[in-house]
């Protein structure tokens, strides 16, 4: 009876064990690169899904050694990877010792491979990474099932570190590492998919409170008030007045149902509309000045125009000559900026004007920002106004 060399099986082990991970590794990278918006978490895994990639391809042209010297770098790479997914759940620490002690530990696989150590050492140094790595996770990690997911996933290149101490010739260490990214990456999309539905849940709560907050009944009231004096006074002034009215209401409304980002130009109409229907009213004197230095980009609807309400409620005074709201756009480190800022005149008659109005809530804007595009908005008050600032990633913002 003829029997296999144990030689010719790990050969065997070998190469199907990298062709299946160099095709798993392939699909995965492809499926990872079509993410939408990808964060600086995912772009991490991406490195480290091309790293094992060119590692397995330098295997299977039975370049061990260059393989091996491209494996050590998949756990560092890791390491960033981990360490960004900490900071998305709110963990503020720059893992700067453990991306050190991960690259030391890979310093020295690389001299051990360049330098000829025997394949027990290099699997050695390997094992070392993966205890390095799950170390980091126990201690930093403070979720239960993202422990288990995580280690559950280096479960496999120790046990290809392990399988190589114990049969020299046995190169599962590429195989391994492919294999704990394709959990990571089933794990992550997972965590997409219910981040994207606590999103979606959370958009739609939002959309009753921020009907509630725009469609203001003391308003809509005195703007139909208005109109109607306007008929008496000057009756070519109604229809202007009546189309910027049911503009604003369609904005209104229409904002409800978009999930979607919407053109800045298009978000500006509706402040027109709004600006327009705002003078009608008594005590409304003030003027918009516009410096944009972009307008080709996407905003979530209904973030601009409760700014300029804010501005025109709480911002403005009653000085003879008029107020200034001025509106700005810029690009500033990779983001897009929006400012709206007042000047000030309307502090002495802030609280009145509180009586008469209920405060634009800037929280609905901060949860439109966040939700649909990553975005911020912060309050910045001073003797000279206040400035309110709409801060999108770039990337997210582009048309």
């Amino acid at each position: 009876m003829y029997v296999i060399p144990q030689a010719a099986v790990i050969v065997l082990i070998n190469h199907i064990t990298t062709l299946i991970c160099i095709v798993l590794s392939i699909v995965v990278f492809i499926v990872a690169f079509q993410v939408k918006h990808r964060s600086r978490r995912i772009r991490y895994f991406l490195s480290c899904i091309a790293i094992c990639l060119g590692g397995l391809m330098f295997q299977i042209a039975d370049y061990v050694t260059y393989a091996y010297v491209i494996y050590s770098l998949v756990i560092p790479m890791f390491t960033l990877y981990f360490i960004e997914t900490e900071r998305d759940e709110g963990q503020n620490w720059d893992g700067f010792f453990w991306m050190f002690l991960q690259t030391l530990v890979s310093v020295i696989v690389m001299m051990m491979i360049v330098y000829g150590r025997g394949g027990y050492l290099i699997s050695a140094a390997f094992t070392a990474q993966n205890v390095v790595l799950i170390v980091m996770l126990l201690i930093s990690s403070k979720n239960l099932v993202e422990i288990v997911g995580f280690l559950l996933a280096t479960m496999f290149p120790i046990f290809a570190a392990l399988s190589g101490m114990i049969y020299y010739d046995l190169r599962l260490q590429g195989s391994g590492l492919s294999m704990m990214l394709l959990i990571v990456f089933f794990g992550y999309q997972s965590d997409m998919e219910r981040e994207l539905l606590d999103k979606q849940v959370e958009l739609s709560e939002n959309k009753v409170s921020l009907l509630m907050e725009q469609i203001h009944p003391h308003f809509i009231y005195n703007a139909l008030q208005q109109i109607a004096l306007l008929s008496d006074e000057d009756a070519t002034a109604v229809k202007p007045a009546i189309l910027n009215f049911s503009q604003y209401l369609r904005k209104n409304f229409e904002a409800l149902t978009n999930e979607k980002m919407i053109p800045f130009t298009q978000e500006m109409e509706h402040v027109d509309a709004y600006v327009k229907l705002s003078k009608i009213l008594p005590s409304r004197n003030f003027e918009i000045e516009k410096n944009f230095e972009l307008t080709d980009f996407r905003i979530p609807a209904l973030t601009v125009q409760p700014l300029v309400e804010n501005a025109i409620y709480y911002g403005i005074g009653m000085s003879e000559e008029g107020d200034v709201i001025r509106i700005e756009t810029k690009e500033e480190g990779g983001f897009i900026l929006v400012k709206v800022i007042d000047d000030g005149h309307g502090k002495q008659t802030e609280l009145a004007t509180q009586k008469k109005h209920k405060s634009v809530g800037t929280a609905n804007v901060k949860t439109r920002l966040k939700i649909l595009c990553d975005g911020e908005m912060s309050l910045n008050k001073s003797e000279e106004g206040t400035e309110a600032v709409i801060k999108i990633p770039y990337e997210r913002a582009r048309l």
